[in-house]
């Protein structure tokens, strides 16, 4: 019982860290900005004016104030962090269940959206989940 339990956590992390790997490379990307790392509940933050020069650049009309990367959430400053972490952590459990699916998935349905006539972010079945979930907010 003890194996099952041990392995089912690092399966959630094995799945998803290439994403994870990912999201904590930004902190050593060279681009001018002081950046730090924080660890919350099983995440880990990468946050500072370096990152929010990221995240304005995301697809997103104003961009984006934070970004999750499998178990890696990028976000402009600390406050940022703690206060979308409830929304970031549901798409941690995303890429948990999805694993290295979830970033081909999130984008596929964002262009069918698109295709369709529907904004790919605002109506992307992700990014309602995380809203009702993590913000509480009924979709």
């Amino acid at each position: 019982m003890r194996f099952l339990y041990w392995s089912s956590i690092a399966w959630r992390y094995l799945w998803p860290s290439p994403y994870t790997l990912l999201g904590l490379l930004v902190f050593f990307i060279p681009i001018r900005g002081a950046r730090s790392l924080l660890v919350h509940r099983g995440t880990i933050g990468v946050i500072g004016p370096a990152i929010e020069r990221l995240l304005v650049r995301v697809p997103i009309i104003g961009g984006a104030a934070a970004m999750t990367f499998g178990h890696s959430i990028l976000a402009k400053d600390r406050d940022t962090f703690y206060s979308t972490w409830d929304h970031e952590r549901v798409h941690v459990d995303q890429y948990q269940r999805w694993g290295l699916l979830f970033v081909p998935m999130y984008l596929g349905a964002g262009l069918w959206l698109k295709i369709r006539g529907k904004d790919p972010y605002w109506d992307n079945p992700f990014e309602i989940e995380a809203r009702r979930l993590g913000d509480g907010i009924d979709c």
